[in-house]
């Protein structure tokens, strides 16, 4: 099985850090007496064929706010299981003069959602990539989605790896759910904040208009803009769930000012299978889940100390990811890692931590 911190080049290209090109044709062609050329390909919809058969997570529309939190609950619970993944993502707007839109992306995952915390009004669902490539097993932790009923603050990014908690006000928070999303390495990357709809036979939620540091796809190959303004949507189908993003690509410039550079749509489709064997990445998962618990826990211990502070590099940064990931290799051949050897990567890289002697070590 190849080692994980060196699966991080390959995972940044499968999730759509390569585009597939699309055909581009002169603004005005010469004429010519040439022969016909052949019609172009009938595209294909981004969207899947549904089943048949489908059971809603809320077989009926809720009528009080105990049942809408409870069909809430069984409708982020019902994003976990084993998937098919497809990407797509298409710049549907040039918003700056002069720019020009870049190639549609196009890439694709077997991917294993478990649910990793349930205390009744948080869930916490871990992403895991697994991928069979040739002879080869390679698994890699993926993002992590954390979902918080009637949450009190939320952990803002603002750009330039800086992060902000705000307060929430009692009546926005009444009914609403927050949804962190974290890095590879369990660093905070954005959080939004939305309800759920139980309506015409769809669950969906949709957040607030968020912030969030530019993706993998296009972290490594791209320097013309810094953040992504969104808007998600999270809704179950038949065959699965599609996360949709309404994403514009802003620019900040040395003075704060910002200014929009495209717009883009941008379609994770989960569709549900049974015929991949996932075995690796649990087995993955449970010699390392452990050590990844001590991470998250000294994540928050972080978070909690300050109500603003700065990641160094941003978010994306391979440098903090690959480090921790060389922890999990080392966790998962049978060594320890000491909360004290945690902490050095957090401090390092811009999170402040209480102090005090390390007392937890990898269980």
């Amino acid at each position: 099985m190849m080692v994980r911190s060196a699966l991080i080049p390959l995972v940044a290209a499968l999730l759509g850090a390569c585009a597939t090109p699309a055909a581009r044709a002169p603004l005005a062609a010469p004429v010519a007496a040439a022969s016909p050329s052949p019609a172009p390909a009938k595209p294909k919809p981004l969207a899947e064929p549904a089943p048949a058969q489908y059971t809603r997570p809320c077989a009926s529309l809720p009528s009080t706010p105990a049942e809408a939190f409870d069909c809430d609950r069984r409708s982020i619970l019902a994003m976990a299981g084993e998937f098919r993944v497809r990407f797509a993502f298409d710049e549907t707007a040039a918003l700056s003069p002069g720019y020009a839109p870049r190639d549609p992306q196009r890439s694709g995952a077997t991917e294993l959602v478990e649910v990793i915390a349930d205390d009744g009004r948080s869930i916490a669902l871990q992403h895991i990539l697994v991928m069979r490539i040739g002879d080869e097993d390679h698994v890699i932790k993926h993002w992590r989605q954390d979902w918080h009923y009637e949450p009190k603050t939320l952990l803002r990014y603002r750009g330039n790896g800086r992060f902000d908690r705000e307060k929430v006000a009692a009546a926005d928070a009444r009914g609403a759910w927050s949804q962190i999303v974290y890095e590879v390495d369990d660093a905070p990357r954005y959080t939004g904040i939305g309800r759920w709809a139980h309506v015409d036979g769809i669950d969906a939620w949709t957040s607030d208009l968020t912030l969030r540091p530019l993706p993998r796809r296009e972290y490594s190959n791209r320097k013309d803009y810094q953040v992504l303004e969104v808007v998600n949507r999270h809704t179950l189908t038949p065959g699965g769930w599609v996360h949709e993003q309404d994403n514009t690509k802003v620019v900040i410039d040395e003075s704060g000012a910002r200014h929009a550079l495209a717009r883009e749509r941008g379609i994770n489709e989960y569709v549900r299978i049974g015929d991949f064997d996932f075995g690796p990445g649990r087995a993955y998962w449970s010699k390392t889940k452990g050590y990844w618990a001590d991470v998250r826990a000294r994540w928050e211990a972080g978070l909690a100390m300050a109500d603003s502070f700065v990641l160094t590099p941003d978010p994306d940064g391979e440098p903090r990811i690959m480090e921790f990931f060389g922890q999990a290799e080392r966790v998962e051949k049978g060594e320890t890692i000491a909360r004290d050897e945690i902490d050095a990567i957090l401090v390092r890289h811009g999170l402040p931590l209480p102090a005090g002697k390390a007392v937890a070590e990898t269980r």
